[in-house]
């Protein structure tokens, strides 16, 4: 199974929650339509270094622990995860520390723990315990992402708390408005209190406590990862689809919000060399070639598509999401948190979902994930902190930087991708699930399978060598081979200790062909621990000298070659 960035998270149901954009700048022909991000240099800027789903943040494991107060037994069941969703929203207000909604694992028998006589019990074993011992719980392993200071010096047993009540229940007849903030969405009431919870509001006098909550497992970090590109490309098409979703509340009109924002859209890639192309299926569809493929972006405006109750268009989903390989969808949260995402049949061919609306790692993870099956074939972009809702500062850049990778190796990791959609944003609101593990890397597979023993000759060297700092010569290393032979594949195993592998190059070179195995990839990450193949040497014999080559193009970093193995296979 695959490991992946940012958590598995449970889908609200039927909050319609808001988070559209105030700032969204109204259509006026094309004078004010900003840096187009499709014209704006796409290179990778500096060195990469190994965070691999959020620019400042990391993800972890905590535990939550708490007491409660509540005045009927019935509700005991479900206080932990709804004591739970206002922790969520404390932590979430304070803009570093963000948990996964609990709004449906309320009770888990798994996750809930109780404290009685001494001893925690899973919820399943409190069965015939009085409800009146009932009063420290405690949920294991819950998801969440730490940015900035809180993600700084984080380890196994570091403790958090976030302020919420002791009733989860009793908060319209005991404060009224008094721990709510206004919202100018939303009617407040006991249902969404939750949403909207500030304890720190004056005149908010109810009991409240520090809820705690401890960091159980920390993710090891993993190796720089890139988009699936030997999916994507795999037809020499590349489909994408913008959802740009209605942002106000009144009656739809060209004036929203949405509408504005897709004619922007379609100005800036009209002014990057993409065509249109009519009729379109739905929307408005654009295509341009890019490096060997065609890359085809459709656009659906809010006229084609609709929020929770508009069943008429739900056909327009489905197709959005049948046949693209890129889906980003712009507006309120109110569409992930139906069963919008839930509902419709996915493609079991690979996909990465853009999401632009509130609390996308909190709250829409888990429908889609669920739809697709598993992280086999999908990775999630979807942001952590409230955003305004415009699909032109993240799917903008993105798609940008997308075309730039086409024609340039796909060399843009989801890194550098993050990278692109934080300069628009200008903060850290987007990161990445279901990456931790992908295969594809512009220099070879990071899942190569194990040769056959049987017919793949290995040839070592296992000579450690040091690698000289700035120095264009490097270091090489041979090994010869003295049968005759075509190898059907070849690979590399290697070994090379070093304190930044974004500065080395590492080739082989065979039969007057060079092969290109590491290429100033891995930022600030050390050492290289991994398998290569490559097809730069199909139809040459194998016999004679393999010289490995390993250059170090910056200079204070330094490392050693190790060892390596050629491993060629009849």
């Amino acid at each position: 199974m695959r490991h992946f960035a940012f958590a598995s998270v449970l889908a609200l149901s039927l909050v319609p929650l808001a988070c559209s954009s105030d700032t969204e700048p109204s259509d006026n022909g094309g004078t004010d339509d900003g840096a187009n991000p499709f014209l704006e240099d796409q290179s990778n800027r500096g060195k990469e270094d190994s965070a691999y789903m959020n620019p400042d943040g990391i993800e972890v494991e905590v535990d939550l622990e708490a007491d409660v107060a509540v005045s009927s037994s019935w509700r005991l069941k479900d206080a932990p995860a709804d004591l739970g969703q206002f922790a969520l929203t404390y932590l979430r207000k304070r803009g570093e520390f963000y948990i996964e909604s609990l709004a449906e694992a309320a009770s888990s028998d798994q996750r809930v723990e109780w404290l009685v006589d001494g001893a925690w019990l899973t919820a399943a074993e409190t069965g015939s315990v009085s409800s009146d011992k009932l009063t420290h719980f405690r949920i294991r392993g819950i998801n969440a992402v730490l940015l900035h200071s809180a993600a700084q010096g984080v380890k196994e047993g570091t403790e958090f708390k976030a302020v919420v009540p002791m009733n989860p229940y009793d908060l319209m007849s005991a404060a009224g408005d008094k721990c709510a903030d206004p919202d100018g969405h939303m009617d407040l009431s006991q249902s969404v209190y939750w949403y909207l919870w500030n304890p720190d509001r004056s005149g908010c006098e109810i009991p409240k406590q520090d809820m705690k909550l401890t960091v159980s497992k920390m993710f090891a970090p993993g190796p720089v990862t890139y988009l699936e590109y030997d999916k994507l490309v795999a037809d020499k098409k590349v489909t994408a689809v913008v959802l740009f979703g209605q942002i106000g509340d009144d009656p739809l009109t060209d004036s929203d919000p949405g509408v504005s924002g897709l004619k922007r859209m379609v100005r800036w890639l009209g002014q990057a060399g993409f065509t249109e192309v009519t009729p379109a299926p739905v929307g408005k569809r654009f295509t341009k070639r890019t490096g060997e493929v065609d890359f085809e972006i459709d656009l659906y405006s809010p006229y084609d598509f609709a929020g929770l109750s508009d069943s008429a268009h739900f056909s327009n989903f489905q197709k959005a999401l049948s046949e693209h390989e890129i889906v980003a969808y712009d507006g309120h949260s109110m569409l992930g948190a139906s069963d919008f995402w839930s509902r419709p049949k996915y493609p079991d061919f690979y996909q990465v979902f853009l999401y632009g609306g509130c609390l996308g790692y909190e709250y829409y993870v888990q429908p889609i994930l669920g739809g697709k099956g598993g992280w086999e074939n999908l990775d999630i972009m979807s942001s952590v902190i409230e955003v305004t809702a415009d699909a032109n500062r993240f799917a903008g850049p993105f798609l940008a930087k997308l075309a730039w990778a086409l024609e340039n190796g796909y060399a843009a990791s989801w890194r550098a991708m993050l990278g692109a959609v934080r300069q628009s944003v200008g903060d850290s609101t987007f990161g990445a699930s279901g990456v931790r593990d992908n295969c594809f890397t512009p220099t070879g597979s990071l899942c190569t399978e194990e040769p056959d023993p049987t017919t793949t000759t290995r040839y070592d060297s296992t000579s450690a060598a040091p690698i000289p700092d700035n120095d264009t010569t490097g270091t090489t290393s041979s090994v010869d081979v003295a049968d005759s032979f075509v190898p059907t594949s070849v690979a590399v195993e290697l070994n090379v200790s070093h304190s930044w592998v974004g500065d080395l190059v590492v080739t082989l070179e065979h039969g007057g062909a060079t092969a290109t195995l590491w290429n100033m990839t891995g930022g600030g990450t050390e050492n290289i621990r991994q398998t290569f193949q490559t097809t730069a040497f199909a139809g040459l014999d194998a016999s004679g000298p393999w010289t490995l080559r390993v250059v170090d193009t910056a200079d204070k970093d330094t490392g050693t070659l190790d060892s390596w193995a050629l491993l060629l296979t009849k």
